[in-house]
């Protein structure tokens, strides 16, 4: 199996964003049927999403999940960073990792990485969700 970059709960997160951009607030039960996102992943996504500061929750009887940043503020990379360490292409590319391959000497692997991982972030930064959300079907 190869290693995955973008975990599945950041895909949930983009749908549950999209539902909120339609509609909120929502519970986080509503949120699950209306997106089929399993009832377990669900709380923690939107736990996630609300300590990276894009939703935030309502108590109450009206209350329920909304959006705290617009779609048009938001790009698939704030998505990404509300999910410790998902962006990562390899593990030494996280901040203070001690390499145990590698000691003293520079690494053009290391080199490589980071380059690849600055191209992503650029591009994941590019547009705002609301203008990929605006592109589905």
């Amino acid at each position: 199996m190869s290693p995955v970059l973008i975990i599945k709960e950041v895909e949930y997160a983009i749908r549950i964003i999209e539902e909120l951009n339609r509609e909120a607030p929502l519970s986080a039960a509503r949120l699950s049927d209306r997106q089929d996102i399993p009832s377990p992943f669900i709380y923690r996504i939107l736990k996630k999403l609300e300590s990276g500061g894009i939703v935030e929750i309502k108590r109450g009887a009206k209350g329920g999940y909304r959006l705290k940043v617009q779609c048009s503020h938001l790009t698939l990379y704030d998505v990404i960073c509300a999910f410790e360490n998902t962006f990562l292409v390899i593990e030494c590319m996280k901040s203070g990792y001690d390499c145990e391959n590698i000691k003293d000497i520079d690494c053009c692997m290391h080199k490589e990485f980071a380059r690849v991982q600055s191209l992503l972030k650029t591009e994941f930064k590019r547009n705002s969700l609301e203008k990929l959300l605006e592109k589905r079907p």
